[in-house]
């Protein structure tokens, strides 16, 4: 079920191009498979919601899933299994995250038989290169400053993405039945920020 509901909301929320919308939910079921039944049951729901994904929408979706949200979803779900603290399930989920928008873009790269990647690099130069034209700046930017702009940007908007994940999920599994209200594992003071009730 967890599956069904997860493979029909990325393939419409993809269809229909509001998946900016819905990125907080589609890692949401793995993690609750996590919570109630323990990270196997987390990795079947994964790979059920990826062959699903693969018959409704293709391979490519079906792979930018797993990139994207599938296996970040499994790697949070095993260290909070773990009781791991924040500081160690943010950078570790982000890390898991930036790896897989990297592979996503090779992905692509294979399938769409064009690198993805330098192309996006190549007009970001492009770009950058304008502008520094226009406000008179006789510097240049370097293929390989925008080659770290690029990486950095990854990281930051994995790190930014998870950390907002972490805050979510904090509030919305302790409504989840059948899960520990407690199976976030938020520091107290961002439980008084987000105004979860902090134990003791």
């Amino acid at each position: 079920m967890l599956s069904a509901l997860t493979g029909l909301l990325f393939h419409l929320s993809t269809l229909f191009r509001v998946d900016a919308w819905f990125g907080a939910l589609f890692p949401l079921p793995v993690v609750i498979a996590a919570a109630r039944h323990g990270n196997a049951a987390a990795r079947r729901v994964a790979v059920v919601t990826t062959l699903l994904l693969f018959v409704l929408s293709g391979p490519l979706r079906a792979a930018n899933y797993v990139f994207l949200h599938g296996a970040m979803a499994v790697a949070l779900g095993s260290l909070w299994n773990a009781r791991a603290k924040w500081i160690v399930t943010v950078p570790a989920s982000a890390a898991v995250r930036s790896a897989g928008i990297f592979a996503s873009l090779a992905f692509s790269s294979l399938v769409l038989k064009e690198n993805v990647m330098k192309l996006l690099v190549t007009q970001m130069f492009g770009l950058l290169d304008q502008i520094a034209a226009n406000v008179g700046s006789t510097a240049s930017p370097t293929v390989g400053g925008v080659w770290c702009c690029a990486v950095f940007f990854v990281l930051l908007n994995s790190l930014s993405y998870v950390a907002i994940l972490h805050a979510v999920y904090a509030i919305v599994l302790r409504a989840v039945g059948g899960v520990d209200p407690e199976y976030v594992n938020a520091p107290d003071k961002v439980k008084q920020v987000l105004g979860v009730p902090v134990n003791g």
